[in-house]
């Protein structure tokens, strides 16, 4: 088996949860097309019934944003030994982005649970919170917000100070 030794195991790493979670977008693209159905097709022509929570329109969000998360994962994954980081924050930040890939992941899913789309703790415009709505909001809340953090200190970092 060919293997690149450039790759650092980190790098190795997120690029093999980016491939888990572009997985987890093919098994979503399932739900979308059994909550457009109503069901599976187990022969053309017979449907097995399935009540699946959620839209149609909220599978099909989870169909589109969970690829992206995926994508964000492993570009990160080739860039970040490039950017002249010390190997103990290439490593920080690379389970950062691995946890931020998969809070979103969970989010777009766990939302279909949720009757406020997961986008509050509480009620909303939308309905009720329920368990999901905080499972689903919460680890992408936090995520979100120190993976912003990350990546302002990697542009900040490119942009503004020379390697030597």
């Amino acid at each position: 088996m060919l293997v690149n030794k450039s790759i650092k195991p980190i790098q190795r790493i997120m690029i093999g949860h980016g491939m888990l979670i572009m997985f987890v977008a093919l098994m979503t693209g399932l739900l979308l097309w059994v909550s457009v159905l109503g069901g599976f097709e187990i022969f053309p022509g017979y449907v097995l019934q399935i009540n699946l929570e959620g839209t149609p329109e909220g599978w099909a969000r989870a169909h589109r944003g969970i690829p992206m998360n995926s994508l964000m994962l492993i570009l990160f994954a080739l860039v970040i030994s490039s950017i002249g980081l010390e190997a103990k924050l290439e490593n920080q930040f690379g389970w950062l982005f691995i946890g931020t890939a998969w809070a979103n992941t969970i989010f777009y899913i766990a939302a279909n649970f949720s009757q406020n789309r997961a986008l509050s703790f509480g009620a909303n415009k939308y309905g009720d919170s329920n368990l999901f709505s905080f499972l689903a909001l919460a680890p992408a809340y936090l995520f979100g917000v120190l993976s912003m953090a990350a990546i302002l200190f990697i542009a900040v970092k490119c942009l503004f100070f020379k390697k030597s």
